[in-house]
């Protein structure tokens, strides 16, 4: 092995060592039956940590309206090819759209996306990730709840806290305001809670799971890893993305199911011991591959 390949490795490491073991407390702590309130958790994660996150992102570093609208299209793409590729395989396979199309379209951009990013990347690329993690996250709670319960829900998307962090971060960095610095620091101190939230919320999920129906979860899950890595390669090619965004689009696009579409499933009676599969599943072969893609990315 070269200099350069077993630099790339431990660089990967890097990444990929402080993500494994946060995510690895939530789950021993879960295991070992420590008291975790996953409702309040979740509900602070996604009501408060990840708006102040996406807010005070967005806000900390000066990024074009073209780099905005690149990242969002970006992510568009990704996840809507995700799933118009996945259409015709499904109802090859006769497996039922409602219940493996949002866990084809929709990766985990937020818990583990946005913390690989951030190690890979730096801060840079952690606001790139976070743009791609809004534009999924309105996606998620919008198309996602539609496609779970065959209905799509105007008032979901009202209700999706991070719409209005990202519409306020790009109004002041369209007219050049900024924040408070009380306003700065308080979003701050509240969005670095997100990723170790991300992550322990990630190992507790996963130690709730089970691997039902083995051969057909671990299909999906390569599946997924596959198809989110060849469509986050063609966009980023034909947007003519480079350097660090282009390392963000891919990572996101590969990452595994998201934990959510497992919640949806659940919610809505839509096989959810099938997506809990595709959840741990992809989640297991991405911490496998994550080195590889690293070293193709970063």
């Amino acid at each position: 092995m070269s200099l350069s390949s077993l630099a790339v490795l431990v660089d990967a490491f890097g990444v990929i060592a402080p993500v494994l073991l946060v995510a690895a407390i939530g789950f021993g702590w879960n295991r070992a039956k420590l008291p975790y309130d996953s409702a309040f958790i979740t509900t602070f994660a996604i009501n408060v940590s990840s708006p102040c996150l996406v807010f005070s992102s967005l806000t900390r570093l000066h990024i074009s309206g073209a780099v905005m609208g690149d990242m969002a299209l970006a992510a568009a793409a990704c996840m809507g090819l995700a799933g118009l590729v996945s259409v015709p395989i499904l109802l090859a396979a006769r497996l039922p759209l409602r219940v493996y199309l949002p866990a084809m379209s929709f990766p985990n951009a937020g818990n583990l996306g946005l913390p690989v990013c951030l190690f890979a990347f730096g801060e840079e690329g952690l606001s790139l990730a976070v743009l791609f993690f809004a534009m999924m996250s309105v996606s998620q709670f919008t198309f996602g709840p539609a496609l779970a319960a065959g209905r799509f829900s105007v008032a979901q998307l009202i209700r999706t806290p991070v719409i209005y962090a990202v519409a306020l971060a790009i109004s002041m960095q369209m007219t050049s305001l900024t924040p408070p610095v009380w306003v700065s620091n308080t979003t701050t101190l509240l969005g670095n809670c997100a990723v170790p939230l991300m992550l322990l919320s990630l190992g507790v999920a996963l130690s709730s799971l089970r691997l039902t129906g083995a051969l057909r979860a671990l299909s999906m899950s390569a599946l997924r890893l596959g198809v989110g890595f060849a469509i986050g390669w063609l966009v980023a090619s034909v947007m003519g993305l480079s350097g660090t965004m282009r390392g963000v689009v891919l990572v996101q696009s590969s990452m595994p199911v998201a934990v959510f579409n497992y919640l949806w499933a659940l919610r809505y009676d839509n096989a959810p011991e099938e997506v809990a599969g595709m959840v741990l599943g992809s989640t297991l072969m991405a911490f496998l591959g994550l080195p590889v893609l690293l070293a193709l990315v970063m």
